[in-house]
């Protein structure tokens, strides 16, 4: 998977499409949501089937996943890996500094290898700096690459704890626009950001790729053909609350679907199949709200933050009512999205939802009104955010 991130940041000149809604693959089930005690092994058989015309030839592997604030799953997060995304421009002359920090491994050391490509004009290159984290290589600098654009990794400092501090510093002699960083480490480690720079984080530190094998790395499936996949979960001895990853079969058939700036974009059919393990009794319903706010007025539109502050995935259904300056209820607005009353989102996540029940046209009248958002995950209590706002 280290190899598959380079290849793919550093190709130039190609970007890999991989159209799970459009796969010619199926997983049976296409979920696994499992309870599993800790320190135990247990084996899940599944089923991969080629719905396609012709024989696909198959690549299985095991990857992260997580879901971003507006809710939508995103694969592409690297294996034991964080990535900051900048879409703003950059400026000629400009050097900008993200930290973040790692917990290592008992032995104190562990490798690391990182990536980033400026999106236009598009530049890729590889992270400058040491290929391991520990307290040995506190302070050592990077190799410059005199590059027009450029990422420096430094070690800052490592506690007593085994907490490594790291800088990545942008250098840049041009402008451009948008920049993606990816550091991927040789086995999965708890990454925390310190200081994003501005920069969207992404990372999974309730990762189980670790404790999970397939029995088939490579499989050749004829039209309509299915085939058993044997999945095996070791779970280490003193975990709790919910962990997840993703297993991917890839085919290796590829199509040109378009061109972007000289930029290839390949089309390759996947399918994922979420795998999500529990330890028994050991789950933990938390939740709070981070803020409300108006998006809009006319027609009444309100954004409100929802963070995941327990140990396992929520299934979260919201509400809001609005008050006006007497206390009397003018309205109350369900949240609603895609046919569904509710949303789910995974420990340590934050959910910005959309509420809104009028038509549009439809106007409040003038006054000062309250915005309440209640939040229900099956907790002892709901969590309630509360907004002022004026309609004039």
């Amino acid at each position: 998977m280290r190899r598959r991130l380079l290849a793919q940041l550093i190709g130039v000149g190609l970007v890999l499409a991989i159209g799970a809604s459009a796969s010619a693959l199926r997983w049976s089930p296409n979920e696994l949501d499992i309870a599993q005690e800790p320190g135990s092994v247990e084996s899940y058989q599944l089923l991969l089937k080629n719905e396609e015309s012709e024989p696909a030839q198959v690549t299985i592997f095991v990857a992260d996943w997580f879901r971003d604030e507006q809710g939508f799953n995103d694969l592409s997060l690297p294996l034991n890996g964080a990535r900051w995304i900048f879409t703003r421009a950059f400026e000629a002359g400009e050097t900008l500094t993200v930290r973040y920090e790692v917990t290592l491994p008992s032995r104190g050391e562990v490798g690391v290898i990182g990536a980033f490509r400026a999106w236009s004009p598009q530049v890729v290159d590889a992270v400058s700096g040491p290929s391991a984290v520990s307290s040995a290589m506190v302070g050592t600098p990077g190799l410059l690459t005199g590059g027009q654009v450029s990422v420096e990794r430094r070690v800052e400092q490592m506690n007593d704890l085994g907490v490594a501090t790291i800088e990545l510093t942008i250098r840049t002699s041009i402008a451009f626009e948008g920049l993606s960083i990816e550091e991927v480490f040789a086995e999965g480690v708890s990454i925390e950001s310190v200081d994003a720079a501005g920069a969207r984080f992404d990372t999974v530190n309730r990762s189980c790729v670790d404790w999970v094998s397939v029995s088939h790395d490579e499989l050749t499936l004829q039209p309509e053909e299915s085939r058993e996949v044997e999945l095996t979960v070791r779970t280490p001895d003193d975990y709790s609350g919910m962990y997840w990853c993703i297993v991917h079969a890839e085919s290796r058939a590829t199509q040109v679907i378009g061109e972007i700036a000289g930029t290839q974009i390949i089309s390759r059919p996947s399918v994922g199949l979420k795998v999500l393990v529990t330890a028994p009794g050991t789950e933990v319903l938390a939740g709070e709200v981070r803020a409300v706010s108006i998006a809009e007025t006319d027609p009444l539109t309100l954004l409100a933050s929802f963070e995941n502050t327990g140990n396992v995935q929520l299934v979260v259904t919201a509400e809001a009512q609005i008050v006006s300056q007497t206390g009397a209820v003018i309205a109350q607005l369900p949240f609603a999205e895609y046919g569904r009353d509710y949303f789910r989102i995974l420990p340590g996540s934050t959910r910005t939802i959309p509420i809104s029940g009028f038509e549009t046209g439809e106007a409040l009248a003038a006054g000062i009104y309250q915005a309440i958002v209640s939040f229900d995950f099956g907790g002892d209590s709901l969590v309630v955010g509360v907004k002022g706002f004026r309609i004039r």
